[in-house]
């Protein structure tokens, strides 16, 4: 039998809540986000074409995205394409402009879907697998030594972090850009929460100089609360961008019309971002210190990765109190003492969270000898 993708397990946690709570049930999910609900009708002046864009999407828009998804990087060497969301812009990377021959590195604890879009590309997938009593910080040598061991094709890695929410010191991204460049491997970042950072220094100093093997991924759906438009955008090498777009056209022809007019109307809107995730992110930071969750504080995104004496045991007194989660070892197999732990959600919602989890935490301080 061929290989297939498996389901996300992500969507998977978001559809068991929601058939829960469509029988009545009252549950919350300690691993994924609720996305604010965004009403648009009364948006000034937007009218939906049906139509197709140039391929590389509309050259106002994509103009835009560099300012604002891409602001930190001199990307003229870059053309800037949209795409129908980011895992259609890693695919399109990955099939139409990475020689075969070597897996695909990705940097772990990772986002599962990246096992998924490189295995679909056909290619074989490796892991440089970071620790938690390192920050999760890349170290150059052992970089450079994965490189050569496995001769990769190229390296994926999330900055912020997903799941770990670290944003990349100037240090990583160096090393990552020289490493790479070294081993005459694509670099591909995904850079889908460029939008939610709480360091703005570190998050602005963790860019290099764009150079012909570098990819940057961007995403609207999680950068402005769109996951619904299914939009994202990418800085692709000009002699690259052919090939790149060549692959995505036989996948959508185009990023969807009307996602991407609204999303320019938002873009130019006053408060494009909804929600910057500062109380919540302190809310779930201060469970953690009354929980006694060993933790590496998140720098961006609405993620965190926390170690626990004993994972899988709180998952099921969480999951007997109506709170779900998933297993660290969705994000990497070395992980089974973690937990995603999200806080991308409304206020209210966060709130109600952090209740149901300082009761348990207290009920199991209660019941300890």
């Amino acid at each position: 039998m061929s290989w297939l993708p498996r389901k996300s397990p992500t969507l998977e946690l978001a559809a068991e809540i929601a058939e829960m709570r469509r029988q009545g049930k009252t549950v919350h999910s300690l691993s994924t986000p609720t996305f604010p609900r965004r009403e648009f009708a009364a948006v000034p002046g937007l009218r939906h074409q049906t139509g197709l864009t140039a391929s590389r999407g509309m050259a106002e828009l994509r103009d835009a995205a560099r300012s604002r998804l891409f602001g930190k990087w001199q990307s003229a060497t870059h053309d800037c394409v949209m795409t129908a969301g980011a895992k259609a812009a890693i695919f399109s990377v990955l099939r139409g402009c990475v020689p075969t021959g070597g897996p695909v590195l990705v940097v772990s604890p990772h986002w599962p879907s990246y096992d998924d879009i490189a295995m679909l590309a056909r290619f074989d997938v490796a892991h440089l697998q970071t620790t938690f009593d390192e920050g999760f910080r890349i170290e150059e040598a052992m970089l450079r030594k994965k490189l050569a061991e496995t001769g990769a094709a190229a390296v994926i890695c999330s900055n912020p972090g997903n799941p770990t929410g670290r944003v990349l010191s100037v240090e990583e991204v160096d090393a990552l850009c020289a490493a790479t460049r070294d081993a005459g491997s694509v670099l591909l970042l995904d850079e889908s929460f460029a939008e939610i950072v709480f360091d703005a220094a570190r998050w602005q100093a963790s860019a290099a100089r764009l150079d012909g093997h570098i990819f940057v991924v961007g995403s609207f759906s999680k950068a402005y609360s769109l996951q619904g438009l299914r939009l994202g955008a990418c800085l692709v090498p000009q002699q690259e961008s052919d090939a790149m777009t060549a692959v995505h056209q036989a996948l959508v022809s185009a990023a969807p019309t009307p996602s991407q007019t609204l999303a320019l109307q938002i873009l130019n809107s006053p408060n494009p971002v909804p929600e910057d995730y500062s109380r919540q992110r302190q809310l779930i930071l201060g469970h953690a210190r009354r929980a006694g969750w060993e933790l590496v504080p998140p720098d961006g995104g609405f993620h965190m990765f926390p170690r626990l004496e004993d994972a899988e045991g709180l998952r099921r007194a969480h999951r007997s109190n109506g709170v779900l989660s998933l297993p660290g070892e969705t994000f990497g197999a070395p992980y089974g003492r973690h937990v995603r732990a999200c806080f991308g959600k409304p206020v209210d919602e966060m709130v109600d969270l952090v209740r149901i989890l300082d009761l348990q935490t207290d009920l199991q301080g209660r019941a300890a000898p």
